[in-house]
């Protein structure tokens, strides 16, 4: 369960990272990526938005497993 809580707060934390990005990228610094890079950015994005929760989770889960011996 533990794992869950983690993995929902750090995809909330890295989406609104995400999305204040997205923002900034699409607003007003719209010209800042090459239209080539803009591919590999969406690409590179949704990854991240996916993969670090998901990395995070993990981590919870295998340190949630350890136990001291006594």
């Amino acid at each position: 369960m533990l794992a869950g809580v983690i993995y929902l707060a750090a995809l909330a934390v890295v989406g609104a990272l995400a999305l204040v990005v997205v923002i900034v990228l699409a607003g007003p610094h719209s010209d800042v990526l090459p239209g080539a890079a803009q591919g590999v950015v969406v690409i590179v994005g949704w990854q991240a938005v996916l993969v670090i929760p998901a990395m995070a989770a993990r981590l919870v889960w295998r340190r949630a497993g350890k136990r001291p011996d006594r």
